[in-house]
């Protein structure tokens, strides 16, 4: 829960100097509340209900499906997958907001987190495929809520509002009540009740009018339109992807083995945050370096990686059945091994979000917890900034 402001009277000769007084303390007892606390402290969802297939990635492994409950908490960086037939409801607890709730739709795989945006808190959900419906009270003043994709990123502003990514890597947002601004190429984009916001893969993007009756019809058809195209894209879809799966695979597989070669330093703050402790400045700031050129490399390779892997989840699942003698040699070879070590890349995309969930509270305790980073590693940390691949053309 999040915890209520301390209040109390002080007592000053001025009614106007009180205010001010007063105001002043609980500003700063609120930043100690903040202060005192691990980052991912700062926010948690709680599952309301679930159905179908849903999987939990915690500390980068997958835990056990018996240990899925209502009312479990889905922490900072844990990946939450649904499923055919898979639906989560979340209540998210958040300095941002009083309440925020989300549908997780199925064949959706998204993470949560909490960061300082030049001071503001900001608590984003970065959805790497599938669907979300969402719901939030307004807005604490100077904070935010984004949802992140890989080519948009979407800035609430207490609104009822829906993202679903096709599995050509397109984006659809509407918006029933409040209002969405919808970020792409710097360029944004106000979405409100009687217009949807499209997104092409190819960065091509409209605002269509849509009466509010009509967006849940209207999104059901535009999903079924997106599968219906891989009858005639899907495989030059599935030979590019494969391409670049190729080329990104060794990149991070080379950032991944660097940084878990460090798994006592892991293993060590993973136990200190646990316990609620605080380190001195200069062990922290040791093992920060020790980090740091790894977490540096890999901050530039997982976005990318994560967004091939995914959308290739989704092509290769409802392609499966398809003739794909088309494809050429390369691109065969490569779903191969893309299949033979799905699994086992799964768990190293979630180990390497770990990674990055230890790796914020180093650089907190490095720099004496101050409300921001130690240095410009940390700026734009997590990649929140939308970014955009453009598929090599097969063969290339």
């Amino acid at each position: 829960m999040i915890k209520p402001p301390i209040r109390f009277i002080v007592i000053v000769d001025s009614p106007g100097e009180k205010m001010i007084k007063t105001t002043r303390i609980l500003l700063y007892l609120n930043l100690l509340l903040f202060i005192r606390s691990p980052l991912w402290a700062e926010i948690n969802a709680t599952v309301v209900s679930f159905t179908g297939d849903v999987a939990v990635s915690r500390q980068g492994e997958f835990l056990n499906s018996s240990l899925l409950a209502e009312g479990m908490q889905i922490q900072p960086h844990d990946i939450l997958q649904t499923g055919a037939g898979g639906r989560v409801e979340l209540s998210i607890n958040t300095p941002v907001s009083p309440e925020i709730s989300v549908e997780v739709l199925e064949q959706t795989t998204l993470f949560l987190e909490h960061t300082l945006n030049k001071q503001n808190p900001e608590t984003a959900i970065t959805l790497h495929r599938g669907a979300i419906r969402s719901e939030s009270a307004p807005l604490v003043p100077g904070a935010s809520f984004k949802v992140n994709t890989s080519s948009a990123s979407m800035r609430v502003m207490g609104t009822s509002f829906e993202v679903s990514i096709g599995v050509d890597g397109s984006v659809l947002i509407s918006c029933s009540e409040g209002q969405v601004i919808c970020t792409t190429d710097d360029e944004d984009s106000s979405i409100e009740p009687g217009r949807v916001f499209e997104r092409t893969p190819n960065g091509q993007y409209r605002l269509k009018p849509l009466p509010i009756q009509d967006i849940s019809w209207y999104t059901v058809q535009w999903q079924q339109e997106k599968r219906d195209l891989l009858s005639q894209e899907g495989v030059v879809l599935l030979e590019n992807y494969a391409n670049l799966y190729l080329q990104s695979a060794p990149g991070f597989l080379e950032s991944w083995s660097e940084l878990s070669s460090k798994q006592e330093i892991f293993r060590k703050w993973e136990g200190i945050m646990a316990d609620g402790k605080t380190m001195s400045m200069g062990e922290a700031t040791r093992d920060k370096i020790v980090l740091s050129n790894g977490i540096i490399r890999l901050r530039s390779r997982l976005p990318v990686m994560e967004h091939v892997f995914y959308t290739l989840f989704d092509l290769t699942r409802i392609m499966e059945a398809e003739d794909l003698d088309e494809l050429s040699d390369t691109a065969k070879r490569t779903l191969l091994i893309y299949h033979k070590r799905q699994d086992e890349f799964s768990e190293k995309l979630t180990q390497a979000r770990y990674y990055y969930r230890i790796f914020l509270e180093i650089d907190k305790q490095a720099s004496g917890h101050s409300l921001m980073p130690s240095s410009d590693l940390m700026d734009d940390f997590m990649m929140n900034d939308s970014y955009f691949i453009t598929p090599p053309a097969p063969g290339q």
